[in-house]
């Protein structure tokens, strides 16, 4: 009976070690930082008018959006404790998780089976193999890139300062997460992107119907209007209309001529360049984050 009560005093002192632990561990220190698919731009390239050299259009007013990580030394640029002069601490783990969610709107390709945009997670381990560069065009609303950085500090450190919940310890954790959003800005953008860059190696762009381009890009300042005026039921007609003119204009494949319209042009839907899907899957983002796609409610 004694061996067993010795037992059992050692295993609660065992776990009882872990907590007093934690009385000096921080929590996480959390960042959310929203990012893009696309973003407006600016360039020196101009549309040509010929004998009229007033034309001075350009013709490049959105990018890609990207996610560029810059660490700084040690991560400094991330971590609290860089940020006061004469503090060090040690890296002890860094991770970054990329997360794709699930979605509804255009989950498979033509055939039923294959997943065009799937849900799944990335998981990067070490600084030497996190990638700090991602390109945004064909990530889907709400993927989220997970930035968790371990450090410890030799001296007690408040990470959050005074007004913070943390008190001062010796183990601290930052999490830094980037959240890929859409508005109706944002899918603007991203229609103009699409506008721009080529399908594969044709001379045609992704969208490549150009009055159905005018008259999408209409449908969404005309959208953008009636939600800022909070008239949600003309916003979520104007973008269930979108919706439909997308959809009937998904193309597999490039058009047989580079004509600016008629048959055989549309919207790219490869697997490859899955503009339209990519489209309607922002449009279901928007319409479920902005009440617009229930007026009544």
């Amino acid at each position: 009976m004694q061996r067993i009560i010795l037992l059992v005093l050692a295993l609660t002192m065992l776990f009882a070690v872990p907590t007093m632990a934690g009385r000096v561990a921080s929590t996480p220190r959390l960042h959310v930082i929203p990012v893009f698919q696309a973003c407006p731009a600016t360039s020196s390239c101009t549309a040509f008018g010929g004998y009229n050299t007033t034309i001075t259009t350009p013709v490049i007013s959105a990018a890609p959006g990207v996610l560029s990580i810059v660490p700084g030394t040690d991560w400094a640029n991330f971590v609290a404790a860089a940020q006061v002069p004469g503090q060090s601490w040690t890296i002890k783990n860094v991770t970054l998780v990329k997360q794709t969610p699930s979605h509804v709107q255009c989950k498979f390709a033509a055939d039923g089976v294959t997943p065009i945009f799937p849900e799944h997670t990335v998981t990067q381990q070490g600084t030497p193999n996190i990638r700090t560069w991602w390109p945004l065009m064909y990530e889907i609303p709400s993927t989220t890139f997970t930035l968790t950085i371990l450090y410890g500090t030799p001296n007690l450190f408040d990470d959050d300062g005074p007004l913070g919940p943390n008190p001062p310890a010796w183990v601290h954790v930052e999490q830094w997460v980037w959240h890929v959003e859409s508005n109706l800005t944002a899918l603007s953008n991203l229609l103009e992107l699409f506008h721009e860059l080529p399908f594969g190696l044709d001379e045609v762009p992704l969208v490549s119907d150009e009055p159905l381009y005018t008259m999408l890009q209409f449908k969404l300042a005309s959208a953008q209007t009636a939600f800022t005026n909070c008239d949600l039921v003309t916003a979520s007609s104007i973008l269930a209309d979108f919706e439909l003119e997308v959809m009937d204009a998904c193309i597999g494949a490039s058009p047989s001529f580079p004509n600016p319209t008629g048959p055989g042009t549309g919207i790219a839907n490869s697997l490859e360049n899955p503009a339209c899907c990519k489209l309607l899957i922002d449009v279901e983002y928007i319409l479920q984050t902005t009440g617009i796609g229930q007026p009544a409610k």
